[in-house]
């Protein structure tokens, strides 16, 4: 898209002299038929085309030119410019009037047309312009898309630097790195003028980024550049200041939200995770001290009872740390696969036995497919996950707990459903079970006494993910419950190499 006046050129005027050679070749095959004032209409069409196809000048000589050929070969005497009777003259000079205000008219209307489809240009530039910069995100990529646009502008010779302020700190924008760009020094100087529109000073010409009366940035040209040239980057600049000012709210929305948050996340993992080590320090505290001061009054099964809570409340603090273990390495990204081929039975078997006693009173069922492949994984962190799983259930229990382990595969997964009739999940929470910290606010969890921290189905499937597996809440198919499904790829031998 460039601004740059409209200069006549020789081939318009050699086109109407063309033009008119040709008419009068016509005019003279036509004059054998036709009476010679009638040929005055085919003249006054080669006028009308000419005026049509360039500019006002071109237009006027082919009246001209049109009134003097048919005087000298059209009428008596011939091939003379003299005019033997009055109506001739008359009726040339009445042509002649009509043509020039025909070629002034037709000229006029081919200008405003071409006024209006360079406007119409401009427009679609702008929009397009636009259109491009609302999908900008940041200060940089914004700042890119009006580089760009004002090199369209400019000549191959322009330079252009742009300078933002962001947090009161100035950022340079350079397209081209020269010993004669403004510099920092000269932005700063030309900031503190607060400019409203443009403005020229040491051979650059400024134009300011602002908006609502902020000032947001300044663009520099070092080209001498037309008025239409100065309308089109004015209105670049205005357009990019809306978007840079959008951004700017943008990124410090994000900024406090992001501090909120994260002092929220402090919060709650403080809250929680003092809640849940004092829990079970509190119990083992409690039945050691019994056992020290009472042991003569207590009987053997008492004893054996205070002893059997000491050792299930010191597995349920070790499951806390190691949750917290595995949430530090998952936020950090520092969870590194030692994967291996094993079983998924050994890992189904291994996350049971690590409960003890706790599944003493679950009815559980393990269904295994024949033929199931092995798994090429990193197994604590799977049987970490299916623990989570099957402790989310218990932490959930109803009276009578029923706990289902379904294993089944296809060709390119092995899939892991782990059903039971607890209270289950509502459709609107299933995805959310799976954020840090995010527990239920409905359903037994308070009945069964067992306050959890959120945290095991969020490492659980940060633990699945990372072997490219998936996780989800699913209704039970059988009735009452949930069904947590794990989805593991199964890999092929031949693509592992040692």
């Amino acid at each position: 898209m460039r601004y740059l006046p409209t200069n006549l050129s020789i081939k318009q005027y050699l086109l109407a002299i063309g033009l008119i050679i040709v008419v009068v070749l016509f005019a003279q095959v036509l004059n054998r038929y036709l009476p010679y004032t009638s040929l005055l209409l085919l003249f006054l069409a080669g006028v009308l085309l000419v005026s049509a196809k360039t500019s006002i000048g071109p237009a006027l000589l082919s009246s001209l030119l049109s009134f003097l050929s048919f005087n000298y070969f059209f009428t008596e005497p011939y091939y003379s410019f003299n005019m033997l009777h009055k109506v001739d003259v008359a009726t040339l000079i009445i042509f002649l009037m009509v043509a020039l205000m025909t070629a002034h008219l037709a000229t006029q209307m081919r200008e405003a047309i071409a006024k209006q489809e360079i406007a119409l240009n401009r427009l679609s530039h702008f929009y397009e312009f636009s259109q491009t910069l609302s999908s900008a995100t940041n200060t940089e990529s914004s700042i890119e898309i009006l580089k760009q646009a004002l090199h369209r502008v400019l000549s191959n010779d322009g330079h252009v630097e742009i300078a933002t302020l962001q947090d009161s700190q100035l950022i340079l924008h350079s397209t081209q790195f020269t010993s004669g760009h403004p510099g920092e020094e000269l932005f700063k100087h030309m900031f503190s003028k607060a400019l409203k529109t443009e403005f020229w000073h040491k051979g650059w010409l400024f134009f300011p980024l602002s908006w609502d009366g902020k000032q947001l940035g300044l663009v520099a040209i070092n080209e001498r550049i037309n008025d239409k040239q100065i309308a089109a980057i004015q209105t670049f600049c205005q357009l990019t200041a809306v978007v840079l000012q959008r951004t700017n709210l943008v990124e410090e929305l994000a900024q406090t939200k992001l501090i909120a948050e994260t002092e929220q996340l402090r919060s709650t993992l403080l809250s929680s995770v003092s809640h849940d080590l004092r829990t079970p320090l509190s119990s083992i505290i409690g039945a050691s001290s019994s056992l020290r001061e009472y042991a003569q009054q207590l009987s053997s099964d008492d004893q054996q009872l205070l002893l059997q809570t000491i050792e299930d409340e010191a597995h349920r603090l070790d499951r806390h740390i190691q949750n917290l273990l595995d949430m530090t390495r998952l936020s950090q990204g520092k969870l590194n696969l030692n994967r291996q081929w094993i079983d998924i039975d050994d890992l189904i078997n291994g996350a049971i036995n690590r409960f003890g006693h706790q599944l003493d009173n679950v009815e559980l069922k393990l269904k295994l497919a024949e033929d199931t492949p092995m798994l090429y994984v990193q197994g604590l962190l799977i049987e970490q996950a299916i623990f989570n799983l099957l402790d989310n259930a218990i932490q959930h229990h109803s009276a009578e707990l029923k706990i289902s382990l379904n294993v089944h595969h296809d060709s390119e997964w092995i899939t892991l459903d782990i059903i039971d009739n607890g209270p289950g999940i509502p459709e609107s929470e299933k995805e959310k079970v799976f954020d840090m910290f995010y527990s239920l606010a409905q359903g037994d969890r308070h009945a069964s006494n067992t306050p959890g921290t959120g945290m095991g189905l969020a490492i659980c499937r940060g633990m699945v993910e990372a072997h490219d597996g998936q996780v989800m809440a699913l209704d039970n198919p059988s009735g009452q419950g949930t069904m947590m499904r794990v989805k593991l790829p199964i890999t092929p031998l031949n693509t592992v190499t040692y």
